[in-house]
């Protein structure tokens, strides 16, 4: 319990002191307005279950909010299309000023995931049942129940592997 106030603490520290570090950087600057370089996202074929990816760049940006959820990635950002509304509110946080940008989803397809389930119709089967022929060596008395089979043994012969090869000298080989 004590260690996750001590996490939230650490990353608290952690957020105000980039933020402090941004700022500083863009005090010395000459231009300190925020300024958009771009912010790309995609709002065609989209289903209802979709991920999101939000590509932005921004000058002089100290921080960004997501509906509310701040965060210093300063590039992409994804959701997850069924857990967040419609319509996101974007700001983005400068030197001492703010922009909004509303951001609209509205999700066209939709994707069935239900198990895939095969219906047959006027399929016939007909299976034949064969008898199985029981083996009985003729000329020998046995059970029928328990076939007697024998076999002729196996001889394995080995035939000398010999190697013909013909000397040579150096020259030969030149």
């Amino acid at each position: 319990m004590f260690s996750n106030y001590l996490i939230l603490l650490i990353e608290k520290l952690h957020f105000i002191r980039v933020i402090i570090a941004r700022f500083f950087a863009i005090l010395f600057r000459k231009v300190k307005k925020i300024e958009l370089l771009y912010l790309n996202y995609d709002t065609k074929y989209l289903f209802d279950k979709s991920f999101i990816i939000i590509n932005y760049k921004f000058n002089n940006a100290l921080y960004y909010q997501f509906d509310g959820q701040r965060t210093l990635e300063k590039q992409i950002k994804i959701f997850n299309l069924k857990t967040i509304n419609s319509e996101i509110d974007f700001i983005v946080h400068g030197f001492f000023q703010k922009k909004i940008y509303k951001l609209k989803f509205e999700p066209e397809l939709t994707l069935n995931t239900e198990s895939f389930k095969t219906n047959l119709y006027n399929l016939k089967l007909q299976l034949v049942e064969q008898i199985i022929p029981k083996l009985v060596q003729p000329n020998v008395i046995c059970q029928l129940d328990k076939p007697f089979i024998t076999s002729s043994k196996i001889k394995i012969t080995n035939k000398p592997i010999t190697f013909k090869n013909h000397p040579f000298n150096l020259n030969d080989f030149i």
